[in-house]
């Protein structure tokens, strides 16, 4: 079922939830985030977001400035390290897209999300929450490509045997940046700008709890990814790689999922402890834009 587009008189009205048929992911109707949230509605954003994980409103026609504002609304902003991907002036909303500048430079992000993930994992404070807005959104066929898989982290740590809970309980992880573009450029898929040798100094690696436990509702989640998790702290190094291959390939099965279809003006937060994600790059040079702001979280425990 498709929501009606918001009106004015959506910032004083009752948001209400509509669940979708998965796993997590909910549809929030009845706020339009041009006309102003009030603390009543972000709250209630905070509470769907922490009891679905994903929640989708769809239909927004909003600024720069204003996907910031309502950012705000579930913590601070990280300014990008990607700042030449950056939105004029917001260096909070980094541009996730195909397209080139007219000096032919990239625009944005072209390659984000090739791999399985969770948000600046490679980061003490790793993100807390993404809020990601379509503003130009491919079709082929006649029908909108480019979409992003939801996996639940802790519907994946729940279906886990209690020999393999007992196995991963206590162990870290290294969660590593520099790996991650190693990765991609083993696969063919690093498109963006080299880092500077500043911006590498300020992304040491830094290690994690396999299992975090969230910081809202207390659930147990997984947390080692396939693109930002090199080894676990501790084993030996075919030991370690072993582990890891057998979970981030148990944490993507298709019966954790939620599938997002995008639509132009759709506006998106998940929850990066409770979920990761992965891009499907099926569209090409199809333009692709997007605008994203990444939410500073706690360190995991």
């Amino acid at each position: 079922m498709q929501a009606s587009a918001p009106s004015a008189e959506c910032a004083t009205s009752q948001p209400s939830v509509v669940a979708l048929p998965a796993p997590i992911g909910a549809e929030v109707r009845g706020i339009d985030v041009a006309a102003g949230v009030s603390e009543a509605q972000a709250q209630f954003l905070r509470d769907a977001v922490s009891e679905h994980s994903v929640i989708v409103l769809r239909g927004q026609d909003i600024s720069p400035d204003q996907q910031l504002k309502f950012a705000q609304l579930l913590g601070e902003p990280r300014a990008s390290f990607y700042n030449r991907y950056g939105v004029a002036e917001r260096p909070e909303l980094t541009i996730v897209s195909n397209l080139k500048r007219e000096d032919g430079e990239a625009l944005g992000i072209a390659d984000a999300g090739m791999l399985w993930h969770t948000d600046a994992s490679y980061l003490k404070t790793p993100d807390m929450y993404t809020v990601l807005y379509g503003i130009e959104i491919p079709h082929k066929d006649g029908k909108p490509v480019g979409d992003t898989v939801f996996s639940s982290a802790w519907s994946a740590y729940d279906a886990l045997p209690p020999d393999m809970k007992q196995r991963i309980d206590g162990l870290r992880a290294v969660h590593s940046f520099s790996a991650h573009l190693e990765k991609k450029r083993a696969k063919g898929q690093l498109k963006r700008a080299p880092l500077t040798e500043e911006q590498k100094n300020a992304l040491p690696d830094v290690d994690h709890p396999v299992v975090r436990r969230h910081p809202v509702n207390g659930r147990k989640c997984l947390f080692v990814t396939e693109g930002h998790t090199s080894e676990i702290v501790g084993l030996p190094a075919q030991e370690g790689v072993q582990l890891l291959e057998l979970l981030t390939k148990h944490m993507t099965k298709p019966e954790f999922h939620y599938r997002h279809s995008w639509r132009k003006g759709d506006l998106i937060v998940w929850d990066n402890c409770a979920v990761q994600h992965l891009a499907i790059f099926d569209y090409g040079d199809i333009p692709r834009r997007l605008h994203r702001a990444g939410i500073y979280g706690p360190v995991p425990v």
